[in-house]
């Protein structure tokens, strides 16, 4: 038996949702053709391929190994398909699936979506969290485009960098021992702290701390920063976020701003994208939207 690109196209989504179901939604056919395909599948292999442990289909061996030969074959035809195929920003109805950080949804997300209303109005965008499945997501073309601070991408990616930043310190604006706007090495690590266990944000805060000898004494930790400012502004506790962040919060709470006692590293904000939509002439189109968008922007200004 040969095996045709449908099938290669079950096994994929097969293996990216541990499900027949959820392959079945993503390929637009029914279960039972899901089914036949993973059958002839394994009878062409002589192995189950997939076994049923609890609600998931977890994949054997065999078939883990023969998941990027066929991921990287799909990619190639996917290519050959969107070879010179023209693509109209102000016609187009395409959905792009941008991976974003909440911060980026508070800051860089309108922007974009005002744009888009203007110049290309039946774009749609679906925004999904950067999280542990991001880099398999944007191998797999589930995701076109992520935005923010992602040292773990590694080969295989395309990155530019939209701008710098760095952390601050914010805190409600009538803070009873903050009164001058500034803040001691000794005052932050005695004041009472919310922390923020977004991507990249912790990591980044906690080690250069770390490497500074300095300990936070930390009241409420918070999954996100969209939060954050009302929090803030209702207490006297204190908080580290990105500068472009805080500059949005200021804007719309009793809050200041204060610049850290110490030197503490910067970072850079950047869109990423996977090698195999590089040459995409959308995704190429998308690309160069949100680097002028957001490219040397100053969020002072914001």
């Amino acid at each position: 038996m040969s095996i045709d690109t449908r099938l290669l196209n079950i096994f994929d989504a097969i293996f990216k949702h541990r499900s027949v179901s959820k392959a079945s939604d993503e390929l637009g056919i029914g279960q039972p053709t899901v089914s036949i395909g993973l059958n002839k599948l394994r009878e062409h292999y002589h192995d189950p391929l997939f076994i049923r442990v609890g609600n998931e289909m977890q994949p054997t061996d065999l078939s883990i190994n023969l998941s990027k030969g066929i991921r990287s074959v799909l990619t190639q035809i996917q290519s050959i398909n969107d070879f010179n195929v023209e693509f109209d920003p102000r016609t187009s109805n395409q959905q792009f699936n941008i991976s974003m950080t909440d911060i980026s949804h508070l800051v860089l997300l309108p922007k974009l979506i005002n744009y888009l209303q203007v110049h290309s109005p039946n774009i749609r965008i679906n925004i999904v969290p950067i999280d542990n499945n991001t880099q398999r997501l944007m191998e797999s073309g589930d995701i076109d485009l992520a935005i923010g601070f992602l040292p773990q991408l590694e080969a295989g990616f395309y990155q530019q960098t939209l701008f710098n930043q760095h952390y601050v310190v914010i805190a409600n604006a009538e803070h009873p021992r903050l009164r001058e706007n500034r803040i001691t090495v000794e005052q932050y690590s005695q004041e009472l702290h919310i922390d923020i266990l977004a991507t990249g944000g912790h990591y980044v805060v906690e080690h250069e701390l770390q490497k500074l000898g300095i300990k936070r004494n930390t009241s409420v930790t918070l999954p996100s920063y969209l939060g954050i400012g009302l929090v803030i502004q209702e207490t006297d506790a204190i908080a580290t976020i990105p500068n472009y962040l805080s500059h949005v919060l200021l804007s719309r709470g009793r809050l200041k701003i204060i610049e850290l006692p110490f030197n503490f590293a910067k970072y850079e904000v950047k869109q990423h994208w996977h090698s195999r939509v590089h040459n995409n002439p959308s995704n190429q189109w998308l690309r160069r939207v949100c680097f002028s968008l957001f490219s040397g922007t100053n969020f002072e200004d914001v």
